[in-house]
């Protein structure tokens, strides 16, 4: 069920994109002990006449300030309740090592957002996940997962 949404101004590399998502895809399946094919992960690219940095669309902060010093991206992740704070802890170092690395941006200017939701609060095809996947969270909670 996890998922992320990787903010990030238009004009990188589509690989370097890519390889983004194969990356935290990974991290976060590792870290939550999730299965991939649970994981949603996608990048949205901002046009930079659209993204305000400083109070100034981006387009015009880039045309004075190197992008690697005036990129902001924005990781935004919504995971079900559960998951601890260790498990946090490590999602942030993670994935702002690999953007840092993979945006080519400095690591002080990531910010990422990890909200937390209920089960009753997240539809799968219609039911509520606390429903559809009740045995599935408990067989999971009962190994430690």
């Amino acid at each position: 069920m996890p998922v992320a949404n990787l903010h990030i101004l238009t004009g990188h590399p589509r690989e370097n994109l890519k390889q983004w998502i194969r990356e935290t895809s990974s991290a976060l399946s590792d870290i939550l002990a999730a299965p991939k094919d649970r994981l949603e992960v996608w990048v949205t690219e901002i046009d930079p006449d659209l993204w305000g940095i400083s109070g100034d669309p981006a387009s015009e902060v880039l045309a004075h300030t190197p992008r690697r010093e005036a990129e902001m991206p924005f990781i935004k992740m919504i995971l079900m309740e559960g998951r601890t704070v260790e498990q946090f802890r490590q999602i942030i170092v993670q994935l702002n090592e690999i953007t840092a690395r993979l945006m080519d941006v400095d690591p002080e200017r990531i910010r990422i957002h990890i909200e937390h939701t209920h089960p009753d609060r997240w539809g799968i095809g219609g039911i509520p996940a606390s429903i559809r996947r009740a045995a599935e969270l408990a067989a999971r909670n009962s190994n430690g997962a």
